[in-house]
């Protein structure tokens, strides 16, 4: 089994973040790259939002956050479960696409908040993004449903402690 490593993002890893938020495919269903950036840089700061890079074999190709929701203030989530966190990821480097890592680093990262004793993750991909759901799919993630969130558009999909523990 892929062994994948998350490890905090620091002001030093602003640069290839920069470089990742500005490619077409993640750019596509992030907001702007600066606006994204300057977003991921507060979050290093107020730690409500926990950034991670993640890496292969010792190589940064990807970011994954974890946000609690615990009293998160969007009508479109309430009714979660206590315990209920949502994480938001892409992956980088274009030459790892459609390899099956996203799906694999999510369950990794999502068992390990499990661990911590979360209770629910979330994920809020847009409606049309067919490759995200579909990762999320394969990460053990069900379908909620389609609704409009703080952020918009969005296919909430959860995976709860108790499935995941089934694979």
């Amino acid at each position: 089994m892929t062994e994948y490593v998350f490890r905090s993002v620091t002001v030093a890893d602003l640069p290839l973040l920069a470089e990742w938020l500005g490619r077409p495919h993640v750019r596509r269903w992030w907001s702007e790259p600066e606006e994204a950036l300057a977003s991921i840089e507060e979050h290093l700061r107020d730690l409500a939002v926990e950034p991670y890079i993640v890496t292969l074999d010792g190589s940064d190709f990807a970011f994954i956050q974890v946000a609690d929701l615990d009293g998160e203030d969007d009508a479109a989530l309430d009714g979660q479960p206590d315990g209920t966190c949502g994480i938001d990821q892409f992956i980088g480097v274009e030459a790892l696409l459609g390899k099956g890592h996203g799906p694999a680093f999510m369950a990794q990262f999502c068992q390990s908040l499990f661990d911590r004793g979360k209770n629910r993750v979330l994920v809020d991909p847009h409606p049309d993004n067919a490759f995200a759901i579909r990762a999320y799919t394969k990460a053990g993630f069900q379908r909620l449903g389609e609704t409009t969130t703080n952020y918009g558009r969005a296919l909430l999909m959860a995976l709860d402690r108790q499935e995941n523990d089934r694979q």
